[in-house]
């Protein structure tokens, strides 16, 4: 299966999970809690804030060699946004990529994804916790922040 299918596919249009496709182009499905989704939130309203000349948004599915993975938030230049508007899922990745993480994420699955969006263009990784703490990474590491958006908190509170 490829990710364009499944997008017209009529009976995943009201799932409520999130949906990436592995490499092997099996279904992966992470339901998600509240605080997910109010954490995506946030993050989209502090990088609209800090950020606004480019695009930040939720569930941005991306073309990696692990099969395509979404990320939770995104932020892309408006060149990057110019090129994937009309695709199904984006053939490079946005420079930001943030990840709420949920107690379903392991470590391993996390570092991978982390790897694969890197090696699609994307300039730092962000994870997430469940307090809303967040820790930055660039692709030779962890950074004490962002430098992308160095004003960037790094706890999301109200």
């Amino acid at each position: 299966m490829k990710w364009e299918q499944l997008c017209d596919d009529k009976s995943f249009e009201d799932i409520p999970y999130r949906v990436e496709l592995a490499h092997e182009g099996q279904l992966v499905m992470s339901p998600h809690r509240s605080y997910h989704s109010i954490y995506q939130s946030r993050i989209i309203r502090w990088l609209n804030r800090l950020l606004p000349e480019g695009e930040a948004m939720p569930e941005c599915p991306i073309e990696t060699d692990i099969g395509t993975v979404v990320a939770d938030v995104a932020w892309a230049s408006p060149q990057k946004v110019e090129r994937n508007f009309d695709r199904p899922s984006w053939t490079e990745s946005p420079e930001l990529i943030i990840e709420v993480l949920s107690p379903s994420n392991t470590a391993t699955e996390i570092r991978k994804k982390r790897q694969a969006v890197f090696a699609e263009g994307a300039l730092e990784f962000w994870e997430c916790d469940r307090q809303g703490k967040l820790q930055f990474f660039g692709p030779r590491g962890r950074l004490g922040r962002s430098r992308f958006c160095p004003q960037f908190p790094a706890k999301i509170g109200d």
